[in-house]
């Protein structure tokens, strides 16, 4: 046992040389945009929160919230397939299956959880799964974990996906992308996907985590706002991100959603998620579809931030959305300038590796509908002060 953590000590010392090493820290307070750490008096703006439409702590889900406590209690008994079904969990499955034009949905406790448990059970050994280059960890490592094989492809040259979907010696095809790309902000092209998985019999699987609530008329996403919701044969919607809660859904076709619930370990062997975080996705659910101005002041406030940050010189690579990275290169300084944003009264976090590739270590910028322009105005300031530092 002593081996074990000696090499631990070890490792995390390596982290540590390399400015990779990380901690947790626990937020007291918070309100909008604006947070407080627990054991500090002063507030700091957030800028690198999912809560992009600034549905979490909603009056409105917060009373559906209370409302579900006081019927159901806190949390679940059992699993889904036991007795761990309740009201909310089949009330937000029918919901969201006709959110997204789907004929079935089915609720899963968190994306990762639901990526898991979709692509070890539905592809098998024969089939291959082709995934975009920088997709999700957890769409990786559920194709790692499936029988079938696995190939990746760049979104920016899609000649080697059409190699794989034109081999012949695989059953079935499957293409799986996000569709927000969570660390770049940039967005794949569903439509080119479409055109390929029709060509080539392939399913077409998009995760719409960073998308969900922030794009599309309804705000069901990049395939809504491009027009190919019908179009896609399976959609992952994980619910921590616009929708201000947790869990996931996995939305498609009635007979895939049913053997999902009688195959995938990931729903089979884990207790229900709990009803009152339902009845709160419930209550999102209703703000995302009547309220599009908050899709609309995060697409403003994000065009502001973006166009502010590139007229001062700062690389956000491709990104067209919420999601702005702010590409510094080495770890050391892209933990140096967030310092320098808390001690400001600023709170965004450096991504390092392994979240991005080495050489690649950046500030990620998640934009929110309540960011004011003197939050963003000030924000690139201390931006601009700390490069020149």
């Amino acid at each position: 046992m002593t081996d074990i953590f000696e090499f631990l000590e070890d490792e995390l010392y390596n982290l540590s040389q390399q400015d990779l090493r990380r901690s947790l820290k626990c937020i007291d307070f918070i309100d909008g945009p604006e947070i407080q750490f627990k054991g500090e008096d002063d507030t700091k703006i957030l800028f690198c929160s999912n809560n992009y439409l600034n549905i979490a702590g909603d009056p409105a889900v917060n009373l559906a919230a209370k409302m579900a406590v006081d019927k159901y209690g806190t949390g679940s008994p059992s699993s889904r397939l036991i007795s761990g079904t309740m009201a909310p969990h089949v009330e937000v499955e029918k919901q969201f299956a006709r959110f997204f034009a789907k004929e079935s949905a089915v609720l899963f406790t968190s994306g990762w959880v639901a990526n898991q448990a979709l692509l070890t059970c539905l592809p098998r050994k024969g089939d291959i799964v082709l995934l975009d280059k920088f997709d999700h960890a957890s769409i990786i490592d559920g194709a790692k974990s499936s029988e079938a094989k696995f190939r990746t492809y760049r979104r920016d040259n899609t000649a080697r996906l059409e190699k794989y979907l034109a081999d012949e010696r695989y059953r079935n095809k499957f293409i799986v992308t996000e569709s927000v790309f969570s660390m770049d902000g940039d967005t794949a092209d569903l439509k080119k996907l479409v055109e390929l998985k029709n060509k080539y019999n392939a399913i077409l699987i998009v995760d719409e985590a960073h998308a969900v609530g922030c794009m599309g008329p309804s705000g069901a996403g990049l395939a809504e706002e491009v027009g190919l919701l019908e179009q896609i044969d399976i959609i992952v919607s994980p619910l921590g991100k616009a929708f201000g809660a947790s869990g996931c859904i996995v939305a498609g076709p009635e007979i895939v959603i049913d053997y999902i619930v009688n195959t995938a370990r990931g729903f089979v062997y884990t207790t229900a998620p709990s009803p009152v975080t339902s009845a709160a996705v419930l209550a999102a659910l209703q703000i995302v579809k009547k309220e599009p101005q908050r899709r609309q002041r995060l697409a403003e406030n994000s065009k502001i931030m973006r166009q502010k940050l590139q007229t001062a010189g700062f690389n956000t690579g491709q990104s067209s959305t919420h999601i702005i990275p702010i590409v510094i290169g080495n770890a050391c300084d892209a933990v140096s300038i967030s310092d320098y944003f808390y001690h400001k009264g600023f709170y965004a976090v450096a991504v390092r590796p392994p979240t991005v590739t080495p050489g690649t270590s950046r500030i990620r910028v998640s934009m929110q509908a309540k960011h004011t322009e003197k939050y963003i105005n000030s924000f690139v300031e201390m931006l601009i002060k700390s490069a020149k530092m």
